[in-house]
């Protein structure tokens, strides 16, 4: 009950601020926001920094053929996934609430289907943790 709380808490933020918000998640009970700003693709996530920054590390390495760089603090991840160089960021929100924030580029232009796919990748590893 407590987490259809959250769900009605956020839906009802989430339609009168400007983002996306994305139900298939939410129903899961651990994504409240997903939008895109320029070239960066972000989700806010009810979930601890700390895990979601090691699911992160754990969810690009599996799709990054010569493994990434990573950057404590900020929490950066840099990687090459699919030809495109991904940068991946882990941001502290609040308690139990975290933003990813992806960004890929090829060629010296954004790839927004990169960054996108990534950031999905992320939080469904997310949600098999539940």
């Amino acid at each position: 009950m407590n987490k259809f709380l959250h769900l009605v808490a956020a839906l009802g933020l989430g339609l009168s601020a400007s983002s996306c918000l994305v139900l298939a998640g939410a129903g899961a009970g651990y994504l409240i926001s997903q939008e895109v700003t320029g070239d960066t693709h972000q989700a806010q996530v009810l979930r601890d920094v700390d895990s979601v920054w090691a699911q992160a590390q754990e969810t690009v390495a599996g799709h990054a053929k010569d493994g990434i760089e990573v950057t404590d603090y900020p929490r950066r991840i840099e990687a090459v996934v699919d030809g495109a160089d991904v940068e991946v960021e882990v941001q502290a929100y609040d308690l139990n609430r975290t933003i990813i924030k992806v960004k890929a580029t090829r060629y010296l232009s954004r790839d927004s289907e990169i960054a996108s796919w990534m950031l999905n990748e992320i939080i469904d590893d997310l949600g098999e943790d539940n």
